[in-house]
Order: structure tokens, then sequence, then C-alpha cells
């Protein structure tokens, strides 16, 4: 599955991302409306509309997973992030971005940060140099390769879970 970022500050949505300890969660709110599918990360939806852009980000992320480093969150500008399917979107039918290995899911407890990123990328501090930036939503950022493959999800929820 391939992205295109297209950049706008015509659009910059007001919903939240939360983190729901008890669910072992990410979440939006309000939830937006008007979600059609979603590329699925994992057990992490990218909530689409008809259009194939990327509106939303919610579904299981067990924090009792997640593996502690020094994030520094990149700069990126607001924009839009939509999905070039190779087959049609179908509604209500997710499509995966991985394979059936879970990526690596990191946080920083000091800066609030959590990074889903791909194997390739999980330990190269040089990777944001060769991929590019969207934040697509406040506390979310998304990285693609030159490909338009996904490389990496920037998240900063309002809060960590307890003990993060």
């Amino acid at each position: 599955m391939k992205f295109r970022m297209s950049p706008t500050r015509a659009r910059i949505p007001s919903s939240v991302l939360v983190y729901r300890t008890d669910d072992y969660s990410f979440d939006m709110n309000p939830t937006p409306s008007g979600g059609f599918t979603s590329a699925l990360l994992d057990d992490l939806n990218l909530e689409l509309d008809i259009e194939g852009r990327v509106i939303s980000v919610w579904g299981l992320c067990p924090h009792t997973r997640w593996k502690e480093a020094d994030l520094m969150p990149p700069d990126a500008e607001f924009g839009e992030l939509f999905v070039v399917p190779s087959v049609p979107l179908k509604a209500g039918v997710s499509v995966p971005i991985n394979d059936k290995k879970y990526w690596p899911v990191l946080v920083d407890p000091s800066s609030g940060w959590v990074r889903v990123t791909s194997e390739a990328t999980a330990t190269a501090t040089a990777a944001v140099g060769t991929t590019s930036l969207v934040k697509i939503m406040p506390g979310v950022i998304v990285q693609i390769t030159e490909e338009g493959k996904l490389a990496g999800l920037w998240l900063r929820p309002e809060r960590l879970p307890n003990g993060r």
C-alpha cells in the first residue's frame, strides 16, 4: 500500500489523540465523522474517508509491549495524507499496511511521544532524513518513504498510560 501527501493549511482537524489505558488503545476525541474504511497498521486503524484521506487514528496498541527510547519528534507541517490503493477500497473492509509481523513501538515518557515504526527505521536515527513527514492532526505525524510506503507513525496522546 502506498500513500501520498498533500500540504494544506485549510483543514486542520480539531480532534485530540487520546490513549485509553483500560482498553490498551488509541482513539480520537471527538471521533471524526465520515469514516469509510481503514488502513491497518498492526492493530491500529488509519481511518479513511471516501476519498482515501486519513481522518483518524484509533485501535489497539498495548502499552505493555512498548519499549522506552529517546524520541525527538520530527518537524512536520500540517497536511493531508491519502492512501493510493492498488485495488479499490471497500466500505468497512480494512486493508493491511504491513505483513503479519508487528512493528516495534517505542515510547519516550519524558516527551510523551510514541513511535510505531517499520523494522528498517526502528533504530536508524537518519531515517527521518530519507523520508517525508506530514502532521495530519495534532499529535499525529506520519512518515513515508520516497516510494510512498509508510515508514513510521508518531503519536502524542494527551497523556501516556500510568507509569509512563
